[in-house]
């Protein structure tokens, strides 16, 4: 495979990393950019707006580096 294929490889893992931390570790996401770690003590977090945006956001960016990654790598296997 060719540097190229490498370096695209690469950037499509760290956008799968970054949108699974987006979707399912929430708290260390909102520590790293600032926001508080939990919602506000009278709000369930079920009824917390940036809960469901992270979550959503997430799994997009976590689909596109996994299909990044797929065609990618496929496209360079199969046409050597």
């Amino acid at each position: 495979m060719s540097s190229h294929v490498i370096a695209v490889d690469i950037v499509a893992i760290l956008f799968a990393l970054v949108g699974y931390h987006m979707a399912f570790r929430q708290r260390l996401v909102r520590r790293l950019i600032g926001g508080a770690a939990r919602p506000q003590p009278g709000r369930d977090e079920g009824e917390d707006p940036v809960h469901y945006a992270l979550l959503i956001f997430g799994m997009m960016i976590l689909a596109f580096g996994i299909i990044l990654f797929g065609f990618t790598t496929f496209y360079a296997v199969l046409t050597e």
